[in-house]
């Protein structure tokens, strides 16, 4: 296997590419349990001086809100005609938040979005579904370790 350290605990060998926090970062056996596993680096097998990657792990999905979320809250708000307090009061949020959410200025949490949705009757979230594709599959079977380049061109594929 690639020397490839853990990026967390910095002791051991990374087994695995996992999502902490909104990072993406290399991790050993251990620290790769507080984490959402991306993909495995274990399943790679050694030909002579080259890594090869031997299987890819399913594509991760994710839940993300919606680009638009402002406009569907605020033309939602206008529909029901009820006043951001109350609604701030069902779903037992702040209306200073609220008013931050259908203005643009914040992005919900997906749990906050999950209550407006149910009390709004809107669709502010997404699974989106990740792939993260090593560079391995791009150099003909020889394993490097994934770049930040690789990571973001994974991002801007499933946009």
């Amino acid at each position: 296997m690639a020397d490839i350290t853990c990026e967390i605990c910095g002791e051991r060998e990374a087994a695995a590419i996992v999502l902490i926090e909104g990072a993406k970062m290399a991790a050993c056996r251990g620290c790769a349990r507080g984490g959402k596993l991306i993909y495995r680096l274990e399943d790679t097998e050694t030909r002579g001086n080259d890594v090869v990657v031997k299987e890819y792990r399913a594509p991760i999905e994710q839940e993300e809100i919606v680009d638009d979320y402002a406009e569907r809250v605020r033309k939602a708000i206008e529909k029901e005609k009820l006043p951001l307090e109350v609604i701030a009061e069902r779903i037992n949020e702040r209306e200073s938040y609220l008013n931050s959410i259908e203005k643009g200025k914040m992005v919900p949490t997906v749990m906050v979005a999950r209550k407006l949705e149910k009390e709004l009757g809107i669709k502010l979230v997404e699974l989106v579904k990740e792939n993260i594709v090593s560079t391995s599959e791009k150099s003909g079977g020889k394993f490097k370790e994934p770049t930040l380049a690789d990571i973001l061109d994974a991002q801007k594929k499933k946009k």
